[in-house]
Order: C-alpha cells, then structure tokens, then sequence
C-alpha cells in the first residue's frame, strides 16, 4: 500500500495508474526490445514526468539531480539521451491517451447544460539547432506544433496530435473533430474556419462556435433584431450562407458579429440558433481557456526547454510533459471540493506545493481518499 506521504509524490501516483506490464506490452506493440538494465522504458517514462514537473533544465542537469530521486536510477546524461532517442515515442503517446480515458470519466457539473465545450486550437513550439531539420519551419527555425481538443470545463486537454510546425490547424482539425461526445460544441479561433468542417460538423449534429475572418464570403443573409442596448456588444445577429462556388455550405448558418473587452470586433459562424447571441458570444469566450492551458504548461513544465534532438526525444518530453499536467489537474480537480472551504489554492499555488510536498494535511488526506478508491483497482488489473 502507498503511504500517506508517497500520494504526494507524482512518480507514485504514475505507477498507480501506469503498471510495468502496461508498459512492457507497448513496447512490444510498437517493437522496441528493453535490454537495457540501468535504465529501463519504464524508467524513462517516469524521467520525463518528474523532469518537465521539477522543471530540470537537459540531460546534463538531470544527471546532477537523478540521485535525490528514489523512484529513478542514477545514470549518466549520454545513457538518458540515449535511451530517449531510441525508445519510441508513441508509447508515451498512447499512454497519454489511455490515461485520458481512464480518468476522464468522473462526474461532471454542466457547464451550459446539456452541451459539453470544447475548445480546440494549437501551440508552436519553435527551436534552433542544426540537427533537427526534420522539423523544418522557417529558414533558420525549426518547430513542433500541438494541435490540442480541450475540455474547458474539466480544464484539461482529451486529446493531442503532434506535428512539425508547417501543419496548419485547418490541415489538422478533421482528426480532432473525430469521437466527439454527443450534444458536444466544438469552438475555435480562425485557423479551424473551413466550410466543408462547417457542413461536416453540422450533418453529423454536432454543434460549432467557429470565428470567420471579414473576408468569407455571405449568401442570401438574414438579419435578425439586435436589442438597442448601449452597452451590449453584440452588434448583428444573421444567417446565411458561407463560402462561395464549389466552396459554398449547403445549409444555411448563423453568424454573429460581437466586440471583445477591447473594441475589437468579431464575427463567429455557428449552428447553435436557439441560444441568444450574448450566449454565442460568451461560448467563443471560453475559448481562451485553451490559451491559458498553453501558457501554463510552457512556463510551468518548461515545455519550451526541450532535452534532445531526434523526434523521439522530443516527442517524448512533450508526452511526458502532457501527461505530468494530466495527472496534477485530475488529481486537483478530483479533491478540490473536501478542502477548498479550508485552503483556497489555485491549480497553480496547488501544483508548487504538491511539487515541493508543502501541501496541508487537510489536501492530503484527501488525495489519499482518492486513491483508496481509484489506486486498489488500478494496480490489480492494470485499468479503469
């Protein structure tokens, strides 16, 4: 059983939910034999997890810091680079999403009931070095790009395609759009703004909150009456239809027009037309949660400092990464409500304390309550 003081341990709470058998199949799956003895695929799961949480700095740096950590075993940087450069890295990947769907399950307060948000957008992460022109961007960058679905509610991403940073959003949004759970609303800035989405979202009854740029051709437009309010910002509510030649939507859609908290005017298209257009507006709003979510995990997990070179060391940190921000926002949320009456953290003072293993017994205790109903389970059968 895991001591009270181990659940505040992130690389304890991986094992929880990530058994060596899990581990030992993926590498059979995706042919990668684990010889090694010092340091195992396990191993360098559970590195890049604590790494991107502690924020170490290379692989050098980690040589330095992997004696004080118990859970990994002291190796050299050259062994650490290594064994990320071979191992690889859809394991990561895959586990990420597992744990997506494992723990994505819980109960969940309707946000705009009985509709589930997502919001879905990208993060380039750009380099320079000259061994990773296999990631090719601008003449003298280099870049990786994070196509992110996003739970706003949950406050957690449910799924990541990774790409080189010369694949556009709009190249990319058909495999986001895929699985969508249903009475879902998908919202997205312009990059996601193509007509053929439009129809393809609309036929399959799934609902969108997309921004337009002033360029997109209108058909046939049908205003309705904005409320003569002075300080609404909602300027025109109309439909129409979108695009022009073999580009034009068969249906006819909605397309509100709105300012932002600076002026700047906006203008949404949209299936949703029994919603008000002030709820439009504020849909497309919450889009900005994404954003945040990038910006956490670039200046919290030091997503930006990247280790290695190969596509394998650098996709694996990302997924490591990915997956050490899972599991501190699951275990945030999951517990949040037995002790915020007592201690009023936000994720981030939450995620600092859980880190340097400050958080009050109160927050403890219940995340021990937690895993005597989550870890039992998982650690028998290896699943949700």
């Amino acid at each position: 059983m895991v001591s009270l003081t181990n659940f505040n341990k992130l690389s304890e709470i991986l094992q929880t939910f990530i058994t060596d058998e899990e581990v030992a199949d993926l590498c059979e799956k995706w042919g990668y034999e684990d010889t090694a003895r010092k340091l195992s695929a396990h191993d360098l799961i559970r590195f890049f997890v604590i790494s991107s949480s502690k924020k170490w700095e290379s692989f050098r740096d980690a040589e330095t810091k992997l004696p004080k950590e118990k859970s990994l075993p002291s190796v050299d940087h050259s062994t650490l680079a290594k064994k990320a450069q071979n191992v690889p890295y859809q394991i990561l990947q895959e586990l990420f999403s597992r744990l997506i769907k494992r723990l994505g399950r819980g109960a969940r307060r309707a946000l705009l009931k009985p509709y589930k948000l997502f919001a879905v957008d990208s993060t380039t992460i750009t380099f320079q070095h000259p061994d990773m022109s296999w990631a090719g961007y601008t003449r003298t960058r280099h870049a990786i790009r994070l196509h992110t679905k996003f739970d706003v509610e949950e406050g957690q991403p449910t799924q990541v395609v990774s790409t080189t940073g010369r694949d556009h959003d709009v190249m990319v949004a058909p495999r986001l759009y895929k699985d969508l759970e249903s009475l879902s609303i998908i919202t997205g800035d312009r990059g996601y703004a193509r007509t053929s989405d439009f129809q393809y979202l609309h036929e399959r009854n799934q609902f969108f909150v997309i921004r337009v740029a002033k360029f997109f051709s209108l058909s046939e437009e049908l205003e309705h009456s904005v409320p003569l309010d002075a300080g609404g910002k909602v300027k025109v509510d109309q439909t129409a239809f979108i695009g022009k030649g073999t580009r034009k939507t068969k249906s006819r859609f909605r397309l509100v027009t709105f300012t932002d908290n600076e002026g700047n005017e906006i203008r949404v298209a949209t299936n949703l037309m029994m919603m008000s257009p002030e709820d439009i507006a504020y849909i497309y709003k919450l889009r900005w949660q994404i954003e945040l979510f990038f910006r956490w995990v670039k200046g919290n997990l030091d997503l930006s400092n990247l280790f290695g070179n190969s596509p394998n060391a650098v996709y694996s940190q990302v997924y490591g990464t990915l997956i050490s921000y899972f599991l501190l926002r699951w275990i945030y949320n999951e517990t949040k409500e037995e002790w915020e009456i007592l201690h009023s953290y936000t994720f981030i003072e939450f995620t600092r304390r859980y880190i340097a293993h400050t958080l009050p017994m109160e927050v403890r205790c219940a995340i021990k309550s937690l895993f005597g109903k989550w870890g039992s389970l998982c650690v028998s059968t290896g699943k949700i």
